[in-house]
């Protein structure tokens, strides 16, 4: 079986160096001003990939008035591996730059991973431990090829003084696929959708409207966020295929006392026919996409991209408690625990009403938050399912 690691050694120097501190201390509510910078280096081996490293850093512009969630945000990642993992991405969140109320989020990147995992389309696809080996012929038997270059952007605008918005956004995406990472042996992507190598385009339009009444947008405590997003690949645009995506997630967020929330996300997701299987593992939402079903974006302690299909379902719950707030180094901290239970399934073609509670994939774990001013957060999380054992994921941010 593939064997993986990921080990973020800054993240964890944090953990230790907070976990250790007062937690009676300080005033984590204070209004940040100015620019905040937080960032960890990453270390990182993967069996597939090989030894890699990288940076992630998140910049926060919240000017002399302390405007929320800030003026705008700059968050660049580097990840470099020595066996083709090539990550180089922007990412740039605008609240309060452009007049008149527009918000703008941009993204620019290209994205190499030698060996995407593929399991096979549907929701009952099988899953063999033996094949999942690299001392087999096949080292690559669930993997495939892909290299993505993106160019996008999101205009959001408020509906007079309500929490609803509309938005609407454009995306140049190029996928180049090699079905088989290293023409080493054989894959099921190869047997299943191509022997040859692919390159295709699928640039985009889409539009939406967007409910967002949270108290605040990194941790809400309270507040609905709910969105419904329609997504044009069209060849008039320049793409290979023509076809539509639609996505309405439901995110709610509950008080529970002083320092407990119950989160809860419903998503579900359909795309038309036409689109390409490299395409139906993205998940779409209003602020930056995500992967699934299965990984740290939708099922946590599933395989990730576990179950591939044009309809989607994710559903998950959380519980939050907030332990601790204190002051370190002249910087308002907190940490937050959790535990959450997600659950999810596909479908090969329409998403299926009476099918939503049937058939689900599940995954549970605990995770823990730890923040540094209003929205630089550290995230660790630990899932358990049969099949992946008990992955850990690491990184920045909640999952929504």
């Amino acid at each position: 079986m593939t064997v993986r690691y990921s080990r973020w050694l800054l993240a964890l120097l944090v953990a230790v160096s907070l976990a250790a501190a007062n937690p009676g201390g300080g005033d984590a509510q204070q209004q940040p001003t100015g620019l905040e910078i937080g960032g960890l280096p990453a270390l990182n081996f993967d069996s597939d990939e090989g030894v890699g490293y990288g940076a992630l850093v998140e910049l926060y512009q919240y000017g002399q008035r302390g405007l929320l969630p800030y003026v705008w945000s700059l968050r660049p990642t580097v990840f470099v591996t020595s066996r083709g993992r090539r990550d180089f991405t922007l990412f740039f969140d605008a609240p309060h730059v452009l007049s008149n109320a527009w918000r703008l989020d941009a993204y620019l990147g290209t994205e190499k991973q030698i060996a995407t995992p593929y399991y096979g389309l549907g929701n009952a696809t099988q899953y063999d431990r033996l094949l999942d080996s690299d001392e087999g012929p096949d080292p690559f038997y669930y993997r495939f090829g892909r290299e993505r270059r993106t160019a996008k952007f999101n205009l959001q605008r408020n509906v007079s003084d309500t929490p609803l918005r509309w938005l609407f956004g454009a995306g140049l995406v190029r996928t180049s696929v090699l079905p088989v990472p290293e023409s080493d042996g054989t894959t099921l992507y190869q047997a299943d959708v191509s022997a040859t190598e692919q390159t295709t385009w699928s640039n985009y339009v889409r539009a939406g409207l967007v409910w967002d009444t949270r108290d605040r947008e990194t941790g809400p405590r309270s507040g609905v966020w709910t969105e419904l997003l329609i997504q044009r690949v069209d060849e008039s645009f320049g793409a290979d295929a023509d076809y539509t995506r639609w996505t309405f997630t439901d995110r709610r967020y509950f008080s529970l006392g002083e320092r407990v929330v119950f989160a809860h996300r419903y998503l579900v997701q359909g795309v038309g026919a036409g689109a390409p299987v490299h395409d139906l593992f993205e998940v779409q939402a209003s602020f930056r996409q995500q992967e699934g079903l299965g990984g740290a974006k939708t099922l946590r302690g599933v395989l990730k991209n576990r179950f591939v299909g044009r309809g989607v379902l994710v559903w998950n719950a959380e519980l939050r408690w907030r332990a601790a707030d204190f002051q370190l180094f002249g910087k308002p901290f907190h940490v937050v625990l959790s535990t959450f239970f997600d659950q999810g399934r596909v479908w090969d073609g329409n998403v299926r009403l009476d099918e939503l509670f049937t058939d689900l994939h599940r995954g549970f774990g605990g995770g823990v938050r730890f923040g540094m001013g209003e929205n630089f957060t550290v995230a660790i999380d630990m899932g358990s399912s049969e099949e992946a054992g008990k992955p850990l994921y690491i990184g920045l941010g909640y999952l929504y």
